[in-house]
Formats: C-alpha cells, structure tokens, sequence
C-alpha cells in the first residue's frame, strides 16, 4: 500500500520503523523466508546504469546538501540506528 504509514503510541511511523517492528515479531523460520524473498528482489532488480551526466548531476546534488548542512557521517547514522534499534 503506497502511503501506509501504521501509527504507534499516535505517531506516523517511517517506512524503517514499521518494516523493524514487523521484522521483530517474526519467527526464525518467517525471518529466513523474507531473508530469501529480500535476496531475489536483489537479484532480480538487475544492474544500474547511470549515465555520466546522471553521475555528476547527483553528485552536484550531494555535495550541495553537504554544503547546507543536510548530510550526516555515516559512522553517526549507523551508531543512532544500532542504539535505536538494540543492534
């Protein structure tokens, strides 16, 4: 469902945060059945081909959201995502 976004406690839940709460309730078994249907989605989607313009265009764009602030480290985002989480 495009836009479904389920609330918890009141608030909108990210994509992210319904797809771990959904994920956590999940037996071994049922967590192995969407490891493999998670792998075939990757396996199936084929390569990306971006063109040079693409390239430097969205790298015209990153560099630009850096410049403004709009970026974070990634050692950052992973360790807010692991205590979030319990990873």
């Amino acid at each position: 469902m495009a836009g479904f976004h389920p609330k918890q406690k009141g608030i909108a839940m990210s994509t992210l945060d319904t797809t771990v709460s959904m994920v956590q309730k999940c037996t071994e078994d049922e967590l192995q059945v969407v490891q493999q249907v998670i792998r075939q989605f990757f396996l199936n989607r084929g390569p990306h081909i971006t063109t040079k313009k693409q390239f430097l265009e969205e790298l015209q764009i990153s560099r630009e959201q850096h410049q403004n602030g709009q970026s974070q480290d990634a050692g950052e985002a992973l360790a807010e995502l692991r205590e979030k989480y319990g990873l």
